[in-house]
């Protein structure tokens, strides 16, 4: 239940932004089972990689967002024939900071051939803070 809300809310931020967003999607289908980024060992450098990029879009756009604690959500949105990963932070204050990324590289493959130091493995789509897109 809880990623249909995910895929709702990414779906619906991404439809709000639509044209304004001038990122390309990088697959045409979803992965085959077991050989998306996600499902490797080696996601969680990619992972960290994607909070780096939401914290430092953030650092330019809304400071007082965070992402380092994020928890991670991979979603396939057929509607934009891509996949995207949601990052969600609750601060100790309550505040809730939330970004949607777009993977800039091959989903579908093994993300260990990767760079995770690579700042520009994925490209912000929208954050959020506190319900407020910046």
């Amino acid at each position: 239940m809880k990623n249909m809300i995910i895929k709702a809310a990414c779906a619906a931020l991404i439809a709000v932004i639509g044209s304004g967003v001038m990122v390309s999607p990088v697959l045409a289908a979803e992965c085959a089972p077991g050989t998306a980024a996600h499902e490797y060992e080696d996601w969680k450098w990619i992972e960290n990689n994607a909070a780096r990029t939401a914290d430092s879009y953030a650092a330019e756009h809304q400071p007082m967002a965070t992402y380092i604690h994020a928890t991670t959500e991979v979603v396939f949105l057929e509607g934009r024939e891509g996949y995207f990963v949601y990052l969600e932070n609750t601060s100790s204050t309550g505040a809730i900071s939330t970004a949607i990324l777009q993977p800039n590289f091959d989903f579908c493959d093994d993300p260990g051939k990767l760079n995770d130091s690579d700042p520009n493995l994925m490209t912000v789509v929208q954050g959020t803070f506190n319900g407020q897109p910046f």
